[in-house]
């Protein structure tokens, strides 16, 4: 994937801290492992009597949990870049906020007080039932 042309006047004006960037995605990401947290457990407090016997069940549990420590992993090395970046450093992210495909997501992790709807974004309320 690339990421389109930019026009380095506008980029620089929308230019923000790469500390408060990598904050956002730090936050966002620390928010995704909670979130696989609280299902495996939902999950496994409805289901472990009877899925407990079935080793693909077991390797899934335990990958859903390695997966939250990963996240979270991954959202402290950023943070900890975050901490030791220069201050100065700034950064347009609109070409990569434009990226995205969730709404709430460009808000989460896009620059502060854009408000703008993902272009390809199923209607709101949609729900996938596998």
């Amino acid at each position: 994937m690339s990421l389109p042309e930019r026009d380095d006047d506008v980029s620089l004006r929308r230019a923000e801290s790469m500390t408060e960037v990598l904050a956002r995605i730090h936050s966002e990401l620390e928010d995704i492992a909670r979130r696989i947290d609280r299902n495996q457990a939902m999950i496994a407090r409805s289901t472990w009597n009877v899925g407990a016997i079935d080793d693909d069940y077991v390797k899934a549990m335990q990958d859903a949990d390695l997966s939250a420590q990963r996240i979270a992993g991954v959202a402290e090395f950023l943070r900890a870049i975050g901490d030791a970046t220069h201050p100065h450093w700034r950064i347009d992210t609109t070409a990569a906020t434009g990226t995205l495909k969730l709404t709430e997501l460009i808000r989460s992790i896009g620059q502060t007080g854009l408000d703008i709807q993902a272009k390809d974004e199923d209607a709101a309320g949609d729900v996938d039932l596998f």
